[in-house]
């Protein structure tokens, strides 16, 4: 074998190992990728799940979230807009699902608006405008 040939051998193996390389890096770009779309499904669902159950996916129950007095303004003109809008009344779950905020946050809403009537006992009360 003349040293033209051992040359040409070796640097056909250089390329191959940079190929080899390449394709690796760019495996391991599209399964980080993968894994970070992954992470973003599977952490909207567990927010879904919080919101629905108030707990987390392991049991423990959701931190407690205190709201600012910009966001409390805010929740308390929603929730008139949504006791306004129901002609026949409204129940706390439904103003609650509604409003998207903790049950607390708007029940202290609910207290602090004017011109809210309530009809009915503990579950079966209904909210209403004056």
């Amino acid at each position: 074998m003349s040293l033209s040939l051992v040359e040409a051998l070796k640097a056909l193996d250089e390329e191959a190992e940079a190929k080899k390389a390449a394709l690796r890096q760019q495996y391991k770009t599209e399964i980080v990728k993968k894994l970070a779309d992954a992470k973003a499904v599977v952490a909207d669902l567990e927010k879904q799940y919080e919101a629905a159950t108030g707990k987390t996916v392991t049991g423990a129950k959701v931190a407690r979230v205190r709201l600012s007095p910009d966001e409390i303004k805010a929740l308390e003109a929603k929730v008139d807009g949504i006791i306004k809008a129901a002609k026949d009344g409204i129940s706390m779950g439904d103003i609650v699902q509604k409003a998207g905020a903790s049950a607390s946050a708007v029940r202290k809403a609910v207290k602090s608006l004017k011109g809210i009537k309530t009809t009915g006992n503990k579950a079966t009360t209904l909210y209403h405008t004056k």
